[in-house]
Parts: structure tokens; sequence; C-alpha cells
């Protein structure tokens, strides 16, 4: 097990001590790579204490995403360019060439290197670097371009944390993530790894297997949340990573209020934004029926072709040989297509690391990739750190807000 993060910020941290070198050495449920657990911190001026804020109260984590602003630098507005002729626009392919610098940025076919007005940063070029103009105008005219300069963020003080959470008890599942999402990351994230303890079952295939493994972790993650060793209490947001309408899902927004998503619903709204209609990649025939149910309760039934199963148990994605379950995942994508999915899902977090047989299968005949092949766990750890970034936790208003009140006004003083 280990937590992967991108290219760091301003922030360093301390280096582990000597006990934490050996990764083996500890058995903690969020186990580290590269720093020692994390005690609990609090930011100047907020109160101590259970750092998960419900309902009405006044204290909020570090984990909180409320109040939080990041500011952006605003380069000054571009002067006006001398009138020039119009002409089409075209993306130019970024990379250099005798020396001249490229942009990805529209520019105009007649912007040749020495051959048009220059400007500063912006879309003619990196910042400080002159580059051919993009504004297009009439002869004898002048007119502003339609694109600004580029805003940047400032660098943050510390990175955002995820925790991503796998519900069922195997290990190698939760290393398999970590590992497919490592070199997506966006800079300044940190994404460590749970996995759930025993009784939680080795797999969610079942309605019983989801309620077995909510219960579980709710338990393990209130233990954690009090104790003064590894805890949630510095993570901005937590990802379910299980492809199903899981009931942890829910239950972890009451309890907690930093932002709170599952694998589903992410590539589920992702496939939505990004092609027309979309199909699952199901393990066996029983998840298939579940993922027609819990589309149906996402309110995306009209943009869904179906599941495909594999006839796979999620454990037999690692146990059975990998050309054989490549070959099963590349024939139920193929499947979907014909059905007129231009999206597929894969319908499982332990299919993470087989996303290539999906996309090698679904390519057009003149070898071109026009079918979209969505990773869940990918689009879950994207979509979270755009929703930490918004710094927008869980409304507490409605449904969501902090049941411990209530369970403690009818006497039930346990978790």
């Amino acid at each position: 097990m280990s937590s992967y993060q991108s290219p760091p910020l301003q922030r360093q941290r301390s280096p582990p001590s000597n006990a934490m070198n050996n990764v083996n050495a500890y058995s903690g449920r969020f186990p580290s790579q590269h720093f020692p657990p994390q005690s609990p911190t609090n930011e100047a001026g907020s109160s101590s204490g259970n750092v998960f804020v419900e309902g009405s109260s006044s204290s909020r984590s570090r984990s909180s995403t409320i109040g939080q602003s990041y500011p952006i630098a605003v380069q000054p507005p571009m002067p006006n360019s001398p009138p020039q002729n119009v002409q089409p626009l075209f993306a130019q392919h970024s990379g250099t060439a005798g020396g001249q610098h490229h942009i990805s940025r529209p520019v105009s076919h007649s912007a040749a290197p020495g051959s048009g007005p220059m400007m500063q940063g912006g879309l003619g070029g990196p910042n400080g670097v002159a580059g051919p103009s993009a504004r297009p105008s009439g002869i004898g005219s002048s007119s502003r371009s339609p694109f600004s300069t580029p805003v940047t963020s400032l660098s943050r003080q510390r990175p955002h944390q995820i925790l991503l959470i796998n519900p069922n008890s195997t290990r190698s599942m939760t290393e398999a993530c970590l590992n497919s999402i490592r070199p997506i990351i966006p800079t300044g994230v940190e994404v460590t790894g749970y996995t759930a303890p025993y009784p939680a079952p080795t797999a969610i295939e079942s309605a019983t297997d989801a309620i077995m493994s909510t219960e579980a972790v709710l338990r393990d993650l209130a233990k954690h949340a009090a104790s003064n060793g590894e805890t949630v209490q510095n993570f901005d947001g937590m990802i379910v990573a299980c492809f199903s309408k899981h009931p942890l899902i829910e239950a972890l927004r009451e309890s907690y209020d930093v932002p709170v998503i599952g694998i589903m619903e992410a590539s589920l709204y992702v496939a939505r934004m990004l092609g027309g209609r979309f199909g699952i990649v199901a393990t066996g025939q029983r998840s298939k029926i579940m993922q027609d149910d819990q589309v149906a309760a996402y309110g995306l039934s009209h943009f869904y072709v179906g599941s495909e199963s594999t006839h796979l148990g999620v454990l037999e994605l690692e146990s059975r040989p990998r050309e054989e379950v490549a070959k099963r995942i590349a024939h139920a994508s193929r499947t979907l297509v014909v059905k007129g999915a231009d999206t597929i899902l894969l319908g499982c977090a332990g299919m993470t690391d087989l996303t290539r047989a999906a996309k090698d299968a679904v390519r057009d005949e003149d070898g071109r990739r026009t079918v979209n092949v969505i990773d869940s766990v990918e689009a879950g750890v994207m979509m979270m750190a755009s929703l930490i970034g918004m710094g927008i936790p869980t409304s507490k208003k409605g449904l969501y807000k902090g049941e411990r009140e209530a369970r403690r006004t009818r006497g039930q003083n346990w978790l």
C-alpha cells in the first residue's frame, strides 16, 4: 500500500523517521510509503477536538473547504496590435522547431515566424517571449483580440489531500487503483489509499456486501478520527472506489463535511459531458442488473445503452490469466459500441489497469479512437480535485445534516 502525490509545491514535508522507512513495518489503515502518519493538526485560531463538522457545529476541521480562497495573478491587458489582414484560425501544435516557439492556442495562418506583429506573453507565446499575434482584424481597422491574457493561480501552502477508500478488504485492489492514477494526479494533490478492515468482504458483489463494508469502514474511520495517530483529519475529500451507488457514500456525507463522491457517479457525469450515449462493462450478471437500476437512480437512463457482463467475479479480474480478462473486456466493449455507445465505462475499480484492452478493442478500422473509454477511478480523482479547488463542502442543511446529534438524543451513544 502506498500513497501517491504530484510534484510538491512550496511546502516540503520533513523526512520520515527511521521507524517509518520500512513501509512493511507499519500496519495502519492508511499506510504511506513516503511519509509517517499525520497527527491531528488545527489551523491557527480554530478549536481543537473532533475536526469533522456536523450540522450546527461552529468548529471546522483543517479538512473543511469552507472559506478557502486561492488568489490568482492577473496579467495586465494586452495592447492593441497594428491592423492586419483577416486570416482563418487554426490550432498550432506545441513544441519547438528551428528555435521558434510554437503554441497550442489558435493563431493566424499568416503568423509564421517573423511574418507579422509580435506581442509579449498571452496568445503570442510564453510570458515574456515574443510570439505571433492572434488578433484577426479587417484591413484599415483596429480591434481587440477576443482572447485575454492567461490567469494563473498562486501556489498553495499545502497540497490538497484526498482519501481514496476501497470499501472491500482486498489490499491488492487498492494498490492497483493507486498505480493507475499515479501518472494523472494533478499538481498540488496527494492521494492516500485506504483498505476496509475485517470484517469487510473481500469484494462488493451484492447489497449485503455493500452494507457490511459500510459498517466496517464507518466504525474504523470514527476510531481513527479520534486517535492521535494516523487519522482522516487532514483529508480535504474522500472517494469511494466502488463502481456502484454504494451506501457508504451517503453515510460519509452525513458524517463529514468534506466532499465525498463515488467513482460510478463521477464517471457517469464525465460520460454525459463527453458523449451522447454510454455503456458499462460489468463484471458478473448480478452487477449488470444492479448497474441498470443505479443508472436509473441517477436519472441517466435516457443516455444509457446498457451494460455488458464479462461473466467474471471481482476477484477473478486478478486471479484469471491476464489475456483472458482482457479479451472479455474487449468483447464487452465492442458489443456496447454496436449498441450505440460512444463512451465506454469500466464498471469495476478492479478494471482500472485494463483500460488499454478496451481502448484497443473500440478503435475504428483506420486505427483512430473515436469512442471514449473512461477509467472510473481516474474520473473520481480528477473530479474530486476540482471540487476541493472550488472550496465547496457537502451541504449540511438538508439530506446530509449531521446524524450524530439525533443518535445521542435518542440515547444511542455508540456508532
